[in-house]
């Protein structure tokens, strides 16, 4: 498989930077995360919803792939006058033991690598938790991206060619801009039902607590566009 994350185009990456105080409130409340308590965002980005959990008081621990985002992430914690710690890294390579009160992996992030590498993130995502503490992971909820399957969408300037790959269970596309570094840039994603993502949580020593359906905080079914579940450790 492609590792196309390396090369996807860093403008494509990224939500406008006045965004993200209502994400990192709903995930703060979801990991029950108090004043005090350290929470890992991996991958975090440019900091857009760290920066909102610093100021709530958390301990924030940033993690993300591309140098340039670290970067950013630590320039804008300097602004906001908040501290966080922030490394360049693969999550692959993530190697922290019983650290964190609370891990989020936000906005779509999570199925990048194989079955077996995705797995395996899981299990160091457990790993790095404090016991007790709580992973949440978000993904597209697959039933309803599957139901409204369209081969192809156009968004600000961005031209989404799509393809549902059934036999790996993976939504395959090639974003097209015009004017940016990388005019095409294919991803793969891996897309869980719940049934394999509660599998991948238990098999990691993680109780499921809750599946919500958007950071609005309503339950996940059948007609939500997301797939929220939280998990606690034994």
């Amino acid at each position: 498989m492609t590792e196309w994350f390396h090369t996807f185009d860093d403008q494509l990456w990224l939500r406008p930077d006045d965004v993200g105080g209502a994400e990192a409130a709903f995930i703060k409340k979801a990991l029950r995360l108090r004043k005090g308590q350290s929470v890992l965002d991996a991958p975090c980005g440019a900091g857009r919803i760290t920066v909102h959990l610093a100021k709530a008081g958390c301990l924030v621990t940033g993690i993300d792939l591309r140098p340039q985002f670290i970067r950013r992430a630590r320039a804008r914690f300097r602004k906001a006058g908040v501290a966080g710690t922030f490394r360049a890294m693969d999550l692959r390579e993530l190697n922290f033991e019983n650290e964190f009160h609370g891990i989020c992996n936000w906005q779509g992030s999570f199925g990048y690598f194989s079955d077996e590498e995705n797995a395996s993130l899981v299990r160091r995502y457990a790993r790095a938790l404090r016991k007790g503490g709580r992973l949440l992971i978000d993904q597209v909820n697959r039933e309803f991206v599957l139901r409204h399957f369209r081969p192809k969408q156009e968004a600000e300037g961005v031209t989404m060619c799509n393809r549902w790959n059934a036999a790996e269970q993976r939504i395959e596309s090639t974003w097209i801009t015009t004017g940016g570094a990388r005019p095409r840039n294919p991803l793969s994603i891996r897309i869980y039902t719940p049934g394999q993502m509660r599998r991948l949580f238990e098999r990691a020593g993680l109780k499921v607590t809750r599946t919500y359906g958007s950071f609005l905080g309503g339950r996940h079914g059948r007609g939500t566009t997301r797939m929220i579940m939280v998990g606690k450790k034994r």
